[in-house]
């Protein structure tokens, strides 16, 4: 390949750069469904069944998806980009799993009765390591393997940033609605959802304000995610 349409394929179609890519995965309880939103109007790109009947929390990136409930399994799944098909999964290290996010080499995890948040491995979900929550109810989780976001309830509804060294808050804002359960994201975005307001919310990363808001495709949205 000579210079030039080397340089030109680094930098794209055009010569321009490529964007970075994102994605959204979102998960409904009451149609049981698992979705793909756009990340430009949060509209619905596709959806799929999902493969257990409380589909609590999602997230991934664009090559890998990550899904937990908490139905009679308590599981965590891998379930494939291309059809929401499970890949494999395992059982789930607490009784009430409710969120899970993270990028093909790291999974964040939430428990809202052991009050944890978990690193899991990617090869057998296996506890890695694990410490208390901030909050007592902790319903979503997510990030990247240089942040981790977590939403939930502590009398009022927070979101928070928590540290990838030992889970300590990092800092914390009022969440924008009154029923908190989904975020996702990376150091650069992050995704939420609310069950109260039906809502999906792109927040800042640098003061968790609303950047912007549609409405979410389900009657129960629970989990969100993505990059």
């Amino acid at each position: 390949m000579s210079l030039l349409r080397r340089l030109l394929a680094q930098r794209g179609v055009g010569g321009r750069a490529p964007a970075e890519a994102h994605v959204i995965w979102h998960s409904d309880i009451d149609a049981v469904r698992v979705y793909e939103l756009s990340t430009v109007d949060f509209s619905v790109i596709r959806f799929g069944a999902a493969p257990i009947d409380v589909p609590a929390g999602i997230g991934g990136s664009p090559t890998v998806i990550w899904l937990c409930g908490y139905d009679a399994a308590h599981r965590v799944y891998e379930l494939s980009t291309a059809d929401f098909s499970v890949i494999r999964f395992a059982a789930s290290p607490g009784v009430d799993p409710e969120g899970i996010g993270g990028s093909p080499t790291v999974i964040w995890h939430c428990d809202a009765d052991a009050d944890r948040v978990y690193e899991l491995s990617i090869v057998d979900f296996s506890v890695v390591r694990f410490g208390a929550t901030p909050i007592p109810v902790a319903y979503g989780v997510g990030g990247s393997p240089a942040v981790i976001w977590l939403c939930g309830s502590n009398a009022e509804e927070r979101v928070y940033e928590l540290s990838v060294v030992d889970f300590s808050v990092v800092r914390f804002a009022a969440s924008p609605g009154t029923d908190a359960e989904g975020i996702g994201g990376s150091p650069t975005v992050i995704w939420h959802c609310d069950a109260a307001t039906l809502r999906v919310y792109e927040l800042s990363t640098v003061d968790f304000s609303v950047v912007r808001f549609a409405s979410s495709p389900s009657t129960y949205p629970m989990g969100i995610g993505g990059k």
